[in-house]
This record gives structure tokens, sequence and C-alpha cells, in this order.
């Protein structure tokens, strides 16, 4: 029966209402009692929510706007109305804190990259990669590593000087101290952000600095400094902007057989969605004229790969795959989170790239 309007108040009061009342209550007292040390908007939240809770449990008011939705009084309507209300406003509620989320991450990045921006400026680093192949190489904590990397790592590739920047990204082993050791230039990440976060540091860093070409790869000798030129050649002849690694062309070390299966599953669901033909789209040895960088939207914190590559063919940048060789890790295990949640993540990713 549909409530009139003279019956705000309800003629009785259960248990269930009384614990809404007190409860409403508890929530109005708490926020007005530590206004002081709470945000102003957790104060309006709480107060908010008791106020709602005052409301449905202390008057009838609720029920015209039930009948509405013809959720009527007895056999629980009234109890599903307001679940369901309740579902809307706590999915409201949960869309913006995401939005806040994931804003503040992106002002922290950008204050990281910001500051090791300016403190690569500081130091007089831009001109040792001005005109010459600019070699990135995120890191962290890879200190067990890196030195046999970089010793690999030619002088010259293609006719340029080569010069290596390591993202040190929040690294707790001696990661830098081992790069500056083997003549690498060190950039660093006050805490870890993951491995897009040191990539768009080392680009935007490569940009400033005008180098021809930027290289990036992986800090665990998984990539060959030997197989440089393959990239670097098409990109310096004007064949392309951007050489793309890929092991499917050429070779590599069988991993695991699940994560295997993946990257397949990947290379076929970006080649559809992008309309080009992908063979290894999470592959991060690439090269690229550095003068492109600035016309990719690169996001992603630690699944930078794919969105590179996808934003690349959405910019229409001319690209080409290439044949390189993967190797095993020379010590240590993969960062990589565990095959499960290392697809879902891999996938959102393309997803939010390929939609944006």
């Amino acid at each position: 029966m549909t409530p009139v309007l003279g019956s705000v108040f309800p003629p009785e009061l259960s248990a269930l209402r009384i614990a809404g009342l007190v409860l409403g209550i508890i929530l109005i007292g708490y926020a007005l009692l530590r206004r002081r040390t709470l945000s102003n908007a957790v104060v309006v939240f709480l107060v908010a929510c008791g106020l709602g809770l005052l409301v449905v449990a202390g008057t009838e008011l609720t029920d015209w706007l039930l009948s509405a939705f013809s959720f009527e009084r007895g056999n629980g309507g009234r109890i599903l109305g307001l679940a369901v209300f309740a579902i809307v406003i706590l999915f409201v509620v949960s869309v913006r804190a995401l939005s806040i989320g994931t804003r503040n991450r992106r002002e922290l990045s950008e204050a990281l990259e910001g500051l090791a921006s300016e403190q690569f400026r500081a130091d007089g680093h831009r001109e040792a990669f001005r005109g010459r192949v600019g070699i990135v190489i995120p890191a962290y904590n890879e200190a067990e590593n890196l030195g046999e990397v970089l010793n690999s790592i030619p002088g010259e590739v293609c006719g340029l000087e080569t010069a290596v920047l390591v993202v040190d990204d929040g690294s707790r082993d001696d990661t830098a101290g081992v790069a500056e050791a083997h003549g690498a230039l060190v950039a660093r990440h006050a805490v870890n952000r993951g491995g897009g976060a040191a990539m768009r540091t080392g680009y935007r860093l490569m940009v400033d600095s005008e180098a021809e070409v930027t290289v990036t790869m992986d800090a665990d000798g998984q990539h060959l400094p030997a197989e440089m030129e393959r990239l670097v050649a098409p990109v310096l002849t004007g064949e392309v902007d951007v050489a793309h690694g890929s092991r499917i062309l050429g070779s590599a070390e069988k991993g695991h057989p699940v994560r295997e299966a993946g990257i397949v599953f990947f290379n076929r669901l970006v080649s559809l969605i992008t309309g080009t033909k992908v063979t290894d789209c999470s592959n991060g040895y690439r090269a690229v004229r550095t003068t492109v960088l600035p016309r990719l939207v690169l996001r992603q914190e630690q699944f930078h790969t794919s969105e590179f590559l996808i934003e690349a063919i959405k910019r229409g940048i001319p690209s080409e795959e290439v044949p390189v060789t993967v190797v095993a890790r020379i010590h240590g295990s993969s960062k990589k989170p565990a095959v499960f949640r290392y697809g879902v993540g891999f996938a959102n990713a393309i997803f939010r790239t390929w939609l944006r």
C-alpha cells in the first residue's frame, strides 16, 4: 500500500529501524567530533550517510520513492528496493574512487618523471645523447645482471655513437651504482612505479636531449645488444620510424607453457583489433626515431610493450617487426606477476589503449 503524504514517520520502530537510527547518529557524531582531523570530503560523506540512514530508518519518505519504482511494502519488497538503490550508490562511489585513484597515480608518476628530468638536466647529461643512439634501460633491482648487459653494449651502431641511460625505478639494491661504474648515466625514481613509468622517463629525457634514435631493452640480459643494429638500421635509413623486435620472427628460449600460449593469444588479439599483423606484442626491444615519441600517448605503469605497439599503429607511424633473439635471464627470477595476474593486466592494457 502506497504511503500517504501525512504519514511521514513510521507507526512503530522495529529493531532494524532502531539499529539504522543508532548507526546514523554514530556516523554523524563521529564525523562532527573528528572534523578537525578528517578531510572535508570524508566529513561530508559520513554526514550524508548518517542522514540517509536517519531518513530511511526513521521516516516513511523512502516508501514514496520505492513505490514509484514498484517496490511495494510486504514480502521483502522494501528491503529489496533499498538494496538496489544502495548498490547503485555504491557503484557510483566506487567509480568515483577509481577515478580519483587513477588521477593520483598519474600525478605521482608525472611528479617522479619531472624530478628525474630536472636532476638529469642539472647534472648536464643532455649533451651526452644529442645526435646519438640513446639506449634506455629501465631497471629495478638488477644490480646482479646490469653490469654484464652494459659491458656488451657496442660503442657505435650503424655509424652513430651510442650513449646509455639506466632508469633506476626505485631499486633497493645497488643498481644505480653498478650502472655508473660501467659508464652509463642514471636517472632515478624515488619509488618503484613499474617498467612503463621508467620507460616514459627515459623517452622524455631522450626527446629533451635530442637523441637521433632511441633504443629500449631489458636490464636482465634477455635482449642481445649485438642485435641492436637490426633495429636501428631501418630507422636510420628512413624505411620506418619504429622497429619492434620479434622473437617469433627470430628465436627464443622456451618459457612457461601457459605464458607461451598467452603470447600467441595476445598477438592474435592485437592483430585483430588493430587490423595489422603482429607477431610479438610483448617484446620491449625496439628502436624508434626520437622525434616521433611526443606523438604517442603512453600511460601504462607496467604493461607498456603492447601499449607502445598499439599506439604506434593507431597514430599511423611507419613500423615494422625485426627478428631478434630472446634468451633467459642472466641471474635471478622474473619480476613479472603470476601467470593469471599477468594475463589480466596485459589484456587490460591492450583494451584500454585500443579504446582511448
